[in-house]
């Protein structure tokens, strides 16, 4: 298996109704057809995050993907549905939604987890573009997640504060 040492998050560049009411399966798909039609073998990305937070699963986090040119060895890709027209200074809200932040958020615990070191990154950080539309680090300490995120830990701690005992 290939050493994963850092995500890269990315955005659709799409309106934010782009396919409205199709799941984030049929999203994949679609942007599965867009890189094949650039000779590709398939959806770049390891996952797809749609407007309603659903996650969807790309290539095989064992696979290479194709998210980032020279910077795809060692990384994973995630896309989050939306960002047509953003700023790679824009705030996360001016172009996803909650429900995007919190499986974003998720899928930061869950890679983290399968992969201890992981680092998180934007792609304008490898390349002079807009993607994904905010810059990740930014983002990452207004949302307190300069350290890769513990969900479990903060279930655990706000169970207690609401119904007393010990950690």
């Amino acid at each position: 298996m290939r050493e994963i040492k850092r995500a890269i998050i990315h955005t659709t560049a799409t309106d934010p109704n782009w396919m409205d009411g199709q799941g984030a399966e049929a999203k994949r798909d679609e942007i599965d057809r867009w890189h094949k039609g650039k000779g590709w073998a398939g959806f770049g990305y390891h996952g797809l995050i749609d407007r309603d937070g659903a996650y969807v699963q790309g290539r095989p986090y064992h696979t290479q993907g194709a998210h980032v040119r020279g910077q795809n060895g060692d990384s994973i890709g995630v896309t989050l549905v939306g960002g047509r027209g953003s700023a790679a200074n824009d705030e996360f809200s001016d172009n996803f939604t909650n429900e995007q932040e919190r499986a974003l958020i998720e899928w930061m615990e869950e890679v983290s987890e399968l992969f201890p070191g992981i680092t998180f990154h934007g792609h304008n950080e490898f390349a002079n573009k807009a993607c994904p539309g905010f810059n990740v680090n930014d983002w990452m300490d207004m949302a307190d997640l300069t350290e890769p995120p513990n969900m479990f830990a903060d279930i655990v701690a706000l169970f207690m504060k609401l119904f007393g005992g010990k950690k």
